[in-house]
């Protein structure tokens, strides 16, 4: 463990940036979605999977990389995160075709998984006990900083430069983040040590977890599109079924898997990463519907609903440092239990007053929920890797970002459908500008889809509550090699 603050500081840093640029990198392209595609001349159906393939990969890959981490050294793995993804930003801009974007936006999502779930792995690995929670408190609020910024700034860059510049901004940060990674990250002392009585990689399990994934988040990104009782849809469901009991089945017979299932045996850990999937389905499905609902139910001009949006990260960005920080002194999953109990009252509240005039309803929900997640998100990421043994830390980052991008890709698919079955098939097919729906049928649809929020809260909360159930860690690979 270092004992520099000094380091520990800019470890912290580096660790932060990364949740920052990779979430910013989610973000920043989907405003910019209209000049690309006026660009390469091709519909709106092309261009949305320059965002899809980026969400695709990084959700499939987590578990290998976390895994490689553990395995190989999580300072080589975080330093080649960069690395791509700084490569695959570079190419990204320079892109000729649309077919060159996307596969760039996969290189680019590949150093993003990198980083994700290496990242989140070295905070308990390099930072002392009673910083842990601050430091997951901080990332996660650059996680929304991330998030908050990248549409205005994919706008301002577009508007101002060209969709080639929301790319080639990240090389000389990325380069530069390489040489403070270097710098600052420890050295892997153990690594040759490991990787001789380590037994052969599993390499089935990484391309099932892969597959099973990709099939998975591809059918719940397509379904509402393409229709949730397609053949094509219906497919994919039966493929990642398949695939991820097969990825199971194998994991329990190898001897060192990808995903090590003892983990889940951790009340903690088990129940933290179901209630954080839980968590991420509101948070992505109130992303997703509160502009439609401030746009077409409040008349807000985009830039004036914006701005309301922004007033959650905002909140969120100046609490969660201290949520953070006090999770390194009372429990973490008390204070995670409480902030989805509000968060389940604040949805079922906004439900029931969303039909009212003017704003300060909207903006108080806006406040609780950004509230509410502060008290969740740093004291569940706390608990949840702490739990977790010291030699599988990349494993359970791994798990931790997978449940987490799983449960926004629910969230927003949910959440879409449960509205959309309010609204006329025409008004859907032209879209809510083109088409005149009463006020009644859209604050229906909201409605329907804020008490399924709620409904979401309430799991997150029963989860939270059985982590509170104290358990053992499970030993270290080293205990056990010193106990034989």
């Amino acid at each position: 463990m270092l004992t520099s603050p000094t380091r520990q500081r800019w470890i912290l840093i580096s660790i932060a940036f990364t949740s920052f640029i990779v979430a910013l990198d989610t973000y920043i392209v989907n405003v910019s979605l209209p000049a690309v595609a006026r660009y390469f001349n091709v519909g709106t159906s092309d261009v949305v999977n320059v965002m899809v393939a980026y969400l695709l990969v990084i959700t499939s890959t987590l578990l290998l990389f976390g895994k490689l981490g553990d395995r190989f050294g999580f300072k080589k793995f975080f330093v080649l995160g960069f690395c791509v993804f700084t490569a695959g930003s570079l190419l990204c801009g320079l892109s000729p075709t649309l077919g060159v974007l996307i596969g760039a936006r996969c290189l680019q999502g590949i150093g993003g998984a990198m980083l994700y779930a290496i990242g989140t792995a070295l905070i308990p690995r390099h930072l002392p006990e009673h910083r842990r929670g601050f430091a997951f408190g901080i990332t996660s609020t650059s996680a929304g900083l991330g998030m908050a910024l990248g549409a205005p700034i994919g706008g301002f860059i577009t508007q101002w430069l060209s969709w080639h510049w929301i790319f080639l901004i990240n090389v000389p940060v990325g380069i530069a983040a390489v040489f403070v990674a270097l710098r600052v990250i420890p050295g892997d002392k153990t690594t040759a040590k490991v990787q001789q009585k380590s037994p052969p990689f599993d390499y089935l399990g990484a391309i099932l977890s892969f597959l099973g994934l990709l099939a998975l988040v591809y059918a719940l990104n397509r379904g509402q599109e393409a229709g949730w009782a397609s053949p094509f849809v219906i497919s994919l469901f039966v493929a990642a079924a398949v695939l991820l009991m097969s990825f199971f089945v194998c994991e329990k017979r190898c001897r060192d898997p990808i995903i090590d299932l003892a983990l889940f045996n951790i009340t903690v850990f088990r129940y933290a990463a179901l209630s954080g999937l839980a968590a991420f389905a509101l948070y992505a499905g109130n992303n997703f519907l509160m502009p439609f609902y401030l746009i077409y139910s409040k008349g807000l001009s985009l830039s004036a609903a914006g701005l309301v949006i922004m007033i959650y990260s905002v909140v969120y960005m100046m609490v969660s440092p201290f949520m953070g920080r006090l999770s390194d002194r009372i429990s973490p999953t008390a204070l995670s239990s409480t902030g989805m109990a509000s968060a389940l009252i604040a949805c079922a509240f906004f439900a029931f007053v969303l039909k009212l005039p003017g704003l300060l309803f909207v903006i108080i929900f806006i406040v609780w929920l950004a509230l509410s997640y502060a008290a969740f998100i740093s004291p569940n990421n706390n608990g949840l890797m702490c739990a977790a043994p010291s030699d599988r830390q990349g494993i359970a980052s791994g798990v931790y970002r997978t449940t987490q991008m799983l449960g926004m890709v629910v969230g927003v698919s949910l959440l879409e459908t449960i509205f959309s079955l309010h609204i006329p098939r025409a008004a859907l097919d032209t879209g809510l500008s083109q088409a005149i729906v009463p006020q009644d049928i859209l604050i229906n649809g909201f409605q329907s889809a804020y008490l399924a929020g709620a409904v979401l809260c309430g799991l997150g909360l029963a989860f939270s509550l059985l982590a509170r159930v104290k358990t053992q860690k499970m030993p270290t690979m080293e205990s056990k090699e010193l106990s034989t």
